[in-house]
């Protein structure tokens, strides 16, 4: 299968990109300068931005599905980035066949925020501006009709694959207690899983590890 990927040079991203790579598939990056990905057979740079309408058709090419880990960067001032690329991902799919569309978010976007612990609320108010771009990137993309599935994994870390991820509806969930923490690399496993298999169609998933 072929996967379109947004943010493929980011810590996750990469993690997905190898993963998707090990397992088979071809991969189309879009990326700010190809020098940063590392050559491999299956793996095409497109070197574009992601605001770009035109460059993630270019990229989308051919696809079956497109997954997008591109984070806000500057989390204090996000300059819309999630929101734009968003708009971006809707413009060039409403030009082609392409309908899958996986997005890595983050626990605490929109509804998710009320069911977050107090802890977790102390930590969103650092960075607001990151939580209410993610927010309305979601809101143009869950509008437009797309088969789109929503992650929102915990607390990221950079630990080895658990293989103990479990994946909850958000709108199953009274609420998550603590600081959950989950590994880049689990959550690559999922974000590969659902964009290949078409599960989790139109919902957002919970992403924690079980012991």
């Amino acid at each position: 299968m072929k996967l379109a990927v947004l943010g493929a040079t980011g810590a996750t991203g990469q993690l997905f990109t190898a993963a998707a790579l090990a397992a088979g598939h071809e991969v189309s990056a879009l990326v700010r300068s190809a020098e940063r990905l590392q050559q491999h057979p299956g793996l095409n740079a497109v070197v574009g931005d992601a605001r770009d309408a035109d460059a993630i058709l270019r990229t989308t090419r051919g696809a079956g599905a497109l997954v997008s880990t591109i984070g806000s960067g500057s989390s204090r001032n996000p300059d819309n980035l999630i929101l734009d690329t968003t708009q971006a991902i809707v413009t060039a799919t409403s030009q082609s066949e392409l309908r899958r569309v996986v997005v890595q978010s983050a626990f605490g976007v929109g509804e998710s925020y009320s069911k977050a612990s107090f802890l977790m609320h102390v930590g969103y108010r650092l960075a607001p501006g990151m939580f209410i771009d993610k927010a309305a990137g979601e809101q143009v993309l869950r509008a437009s009709g797309l088969n789109w599935t929503i992650v929102y994994p915990g607390i990221l870390t950079n630990r080895r694959k658990t293989g103990k991820v479990t994946a909850t509806d958000l709108t199953d969930l009274r609420r998550l207690p603590g600081m959950p923490r989950i590994s880049r690399a689990d959550v690559a496993d999922f974000l590969l899983d659902t964009a290949t298999n078409g599960s989790w169609s139109r919902r957002i998933a919970v992403l924690t590890v079980h012991k």
